[in-house]
């Protein structure tokens, strides 16, 4: 066994079950909201899509054990059944959640302060025509993103694990 497959291995194992991601994803969205609300625009942002790949590798385990897609939330959408629900409404209002969740979110979030957040923000153009804070713009926008995927995703969950 390869350095590697020993690496992959461990983080296979952590002992991380699906239900624990699926816990995790909604205590995180909670905690987005209050950051958010508290003013912590940075730290909420990064939490909002903290939540919403808790949530992702909740599904993902429920088929597999394995992955490796790390931070791409579209990957590991693309891998779950949140990607293959049978109502095209659903799948549709989850992929344009995603779609904002992903334009807004960096796992480096974690490591940016609030004035690189914002330079970096600036540099994508989300400051363009929003009057007042842009990063708290950003920061709601991203929430509301990630806490629709969360009520979405919490839905679903709910009626997979009662078949």
């Amino acid at each position: 066994m390869t350095s590697e497959s020993n690496f992959r291995e461990a983080r296979i194992t952590m002992g991380l079950r699906s239900d624990f991601y699926f816990t995790a994803a909604r205590e995180r969205i909670q905690e987005a909201h209050f950051l958010h609300n508290n003013g912590y625009y940075t730290l909420a942002m990064y939490v909002s899509g903290l939540a919403v790949e808790c949530m992702l590798r909740a599904f993902r385990l429920l088929k597999d054990s394995t992955f490796d897609e790390r931070h791409d939330l579209w990957l590991l959408w693309k891998s779950t059944e949140l990607a293959n629900v049978h109502s095209k409404f659903y799948r549709a209002k989850i992929q344009a959640m995603l779609s904002v969740v992903v334009k807004l979110w960096s796992n480096d979030y974690r490591f940016r302060s609030k004035t690189e957040l914002r330079v970096y923000l600036k540099k994508l153009g989300r400051n363009r025509g929003i009057k007042g804070d842009f990063l708290k713009f950003n920061s709601e926008e991203i929430f509301r993103a990630a806490a629709e995927i969360i009520r979405l995703g919490a839905g679903l969950w709910i009626s997979l694990k009662t078949k």
